[in-house]
């Protein structure tokens, strides 16, 4: 049994916990800043153990694996800690705030023979693996387009961590994370890519666009806290297309021809939420005694930051404290 510590009592902690009921994983203890949050899980949950302090968790020799579940602004600090106490590591997505603090984090990790993924759930989906899989076997014939987006028209409220420079808020972090992943899972490192953003006064993005190039194809992605967006994404191909619904959490995908007739459908309700996937990914790791996933490799998520660095470096953004 793999048992789990877990950083932060926030909204995604809450996902996780619900997601654990249907794994091997064991909900050993949670830390908050606020033990009253950390209590309320605990009732909730079952947490065996709670702390108002991130490192006395972390001393805690029966915790095998920790998830990180804070703000990406706060990601490098709380990962550099749990590698300090020799934590193998789940880490909420972004990984960090850029590809500097994702190199450090898995070097210091490699040094000690640790486990450390990017908790990129989409990857892990029953229904993406077997998209991906028909793909390769050419149900759609060569990929030459593949459109992607992700966005909500949110509320404001400055204290909150989507809009706060501080901890990594804008779009891109939390959001266009999603369509990047999406691309390279199924076309890998675009050749070239052009962009545009929409950038509030106190330093983040609203909302962006961008396109990458590829060989013979192009991905066309976007992201957004101002309005809504299209939740299907499309993959066009040679022979045929595919859709795929709320692609980020997917439980369903078509497969047509290119005279639009249907000729297959792909479904896989989630068990639970979606997040035990990638939870059943690390226990298998850790019980294999592996250093890092096959299916989430530190290359990867090491090209995402590099590609998303990239991008704010043509919308001249940089988060508080970068160089």
């Amino acid at each position: 049994m793999v048992r789990f510590g877990v950083i932060g009592a926030g909204r995604i902690a809450k996902t996780f916990s619900e997601a654990m009921k249907v794994t091997k994983g064991y909900l050993y203890a949670i830390a908050s800043r606020d033990i009253l949050k950390a209590r309320k899980y605990q009732k909730a949950y079952g947490y065996e153990k709670v702390y108002d302090n991130y490192e006395e968790m972390l001393k805690d020799d029966n915790i095998d694996c920790v998830y990180i579940a804070t703000p990406h602004g706060l990601h490098f600090e709380h990962m550099m800690l749990a590698l300090k106490y020799h934590k193998n590591i789940l880490c909420e997505k972004s990984f960090t705030l850029n590809a500097k603090q994702a190199l450090t984090v898995f070097n210091k990790a490699k040094e000690n023979h640790l486990f450390i993924m990017e908790a990129m759930w989409t990857r892990f989906l029953p229904t993406i693996k077997e998209v991906k899989h028909r793909i390769d076997q050419s149900i759609i014939g060569e990929i030459t387009m593949l459109e992607a987006h992700f966005g909500f028209s949110m509320k404001f409220n400055r204290k909150d961590r989507l809009v706060n420079p501080n901890l990594g808020g804008g779009a891109l972090l939390d959001l266009g994370v999603y369509p990047i992943h999406f691309a390279h899972l199924f076309l890998g490192s675009p050749l070239s890519f052009e962009t545009k953003s929409h950038l509030d006064p106190i330093g983040i993005d609203l909302s962006e666009q961008y396109t990458f190039q590829y060989h013979n194809a192009i991905a066309i992605l976007s992201s957004s806290l101002e309005k809504q967006l299209d939740k299907v994404a499309l993959i066009k191909g040679t022979k045929g297309y595919i859709k795929i619904y709320d692609f980020w959490k997917a439980e369903k995908a078509q497969i047509f021809d290119l005279d639009h007739h249907l000729i297959e459908e792909i479904s896989y309700p989630h068990l639970k939420n979606g997040f035990e996937y990638e939870i059943n990914e690390v226990i298998r790791c850790l019980e294999e005694n592996l250093t890092e996933s096959p299916l989430m490799p530190y290359q990867t998520t090491l090209f995402v930051m590099k590609q998303m660095d990239e991008l704010r470096h043509v919308w001249g953004l940089k988060y508080p404290g970068e160089d």
